[in-house]
């Protein structure tokens, strides 16, 4: 595996260039003239084995999930991870859409955002990505789904925002497949027998499927450029379900023979209580992944339209670019569709990040990334002190090639008002303990499968300590009231004894 390579005097270079004093609140930006652009791009329900950056670091036995040769190829994701920086080990600080949104554009995590549960809404008085950077000089805008504004579907521009400026492209909630110009902004353009808005793709073509869609009012955005620079979401609906897409790429991944993942049907082995019962099984469906795949195909396609805008308006270099999704979908690994438990099919999530004028030089960061650490680390690589007590770290330093220190972890939890897992992740190792369980502890290396429970195994002890320590920690910094939950404090005291 490829480690950070950094060019230290270039970076050296480029903070002084770009350093100001400051304000005396502490608050403010470098330079109008040099404060980089920034673009956050974020899917919906995305597993990380569909892009082939993710699939490069994995044996052929992990990087082809669903059968030999069944693959869809990323070209222009590729770019990002080929030219920055791709975390290896990045996870949905709550693998559910609203919990996880909450916590990757304010850098807290959910229960201090005030978003535990799907359809909640954000609480205004947190500051957020957009409220920071917007309050010193940038133009923002968010395009797509939301999902912080409470159960409005699909609310377009809805109030409760984040503060961002340009709203009119954004979407409270629901997964549309076509949508169209309104005289106020977006609506969807598919409807059912009764005029509602329907989830039909309905002969959507390269204008109206929402990717499209999406990408053109992105290209918009970044082509009406002024002085200021932007900071721009472009939030898109795919691939999460339901599994369709426009034609061609309806029908693109149709001759590929896919097969069920190897942890599909394996009945004798025990399976962790967290997890749920045989009635939340999904019968395997071929044609159901080469939809998926379609969807990521499509994603990718109009990803590269973006970054050749970026290109075009002369703005790419100083552009900082980070890619991921709010969480993953086990596409049928342990049985499971969709997300909502710490498999990883479910919590992992891509995260890739470039940024030419910001001393990123290519290369694998291998240390455990969340969600939580979003916002502060877009912050801290465009140069910006806000002053803001983050409960998520800036890992700008890190990513630069800075020397990182042992045992690094993040912090998982269900989504929900009440407690059911929470897990501790660290470069190798997870360690969750649920309310139904006793816990369990996954090893990556030994069995990246995550079929065996390593819990009071051999040598296992340590580990489990440090990582249950680490939890005790996190529960104290962030009065996370799941680690209130007798039955996980019972489970965390087992672990430290």
């Amino acid at each position: 595996m490829k480690s950070i390579k950094v060019l230290r005097y270039f970076r050296a270079f480029f903070i002084v260039a770009l350093s100001v004093s400051l304000i005396a609140d502490g608050d403010r930006l470098l330079g109008k003239s040099v404060a980089p652009n920034i673009l956050l791009v974020v899917t919906d329900e995305h597993n990380f084995r569909t892009l082939s950056c993710y699939r490069e670091l994995m044996s052929k036995e992990q990087a082809e999930m669903w059968g030999p040769g069944a693959v869809v190829e990323t070209p222009h994701f590729d770019r990002i991870a080929a030219d920055g920086v791709i975390c290896s080990r990045a996870y949905a600080t709550s693998p559910v859409c609203s919990p996880c949104r909450a916590s990757m554009i304010s850098g807290l995590y959910p229960h201090q955002a005030g978003v535990s549960a799907n359809n909640q809404v954000l609480n205004e008085n947190v500051p957020t990505l957009a409220s920071l950077l917007r309050d010193n000089g940038y133009r923002t805008g968010f395009i797509g789904k939301w999902h912080l504004a409470g159960g409005g579907k699909p609310e377009w521009a809805p109030e409760r925002n984040g503060r961002f400026e340009h709203v009119q492209y954004m979407f409270n909630r629901g997964h549309w497949k076509k949508l169209g110009l309104s005289a106020l902004g977006g609506e969807v353009a598919a409807k059912d027998s009764q005029g509602r808005p329907s989830y039909a793709v309905d002969q959507a073509d390269a204008k109206s499927y929402a990717t499209d869609f999406l990408t053109n009012r992105a290209i918009e955005f970044i082509e009406a450029r002024d002085d200021s620079p932007f900071l721009l979401v472009v939030s898109y609906p795919d691939p999460h379900g339901p599994n369709t897409v426009r034609a061609p790429y309806a029908q693109m991944y149709n001759h590929l023979r896919f097969l069920p993942p190897r942890t599909y049907g394996v009945d004798d082995l025990p399976v962790p209580k967290w997890l749920g019962g045989p009635k939340n099984h999904a019968l395997f469906r071929g044609e159901q992944m080469s939809q998926y795949f379609g969807m990521v195909k499509c994603l990718d396609d109009n990803f590269g339209r973006l970054l050749d805008t970026l290109r075009t308006a002369g703005v790419e270099q100083n552009t900082l670019i980070m890619v991921t999704s709010d969480h993953g979908d086990l596409c049928y690994e342990h049985d499971r569709l969709n997300k909502g438990n710490p498999y990883e099919g479910s919590a992992r999530v891509p995260l890739l990040i470039r940024f030419p004028n910001g001393g990123l030089d290519g290369g694998v960061y291998d240390q455990p990334v969340a969600t939580v650490d979003i916002t502060p680390t877009l912050l801290g690589l465009a140069g910006y002190e806000s002053g803001v007590q983050f409960e998520g770290r800036d890992l700008s330093e890190a990513l630069q090639g800075a020397l990182v220190a042992p045992n690094q972890m993040v912090f998982l939890r269900n989504a929900g008002l009440n407690a059911e897992w929470v897990a501790a992740v660290d470069d190798r190792y997870k360690l969750i303990l649920s309310v139904t369980d006793r816990p369990w502890l996954f090893d990556s290396y030994e069995d990246p499968d995550e079929l065996h429970n390593y819990y009071q195994r051999p040598n296992t002890r340590d580990i489990t300590r440090r990582l249950a320590q680490g939890l005790r920690e996190y529960q104290k910094a962030s009065n996370d009231p799941f680690l209130q939950d007798s039955k996980i404090l019972e489970s965390l005291k087992r672990c430290l004894d």
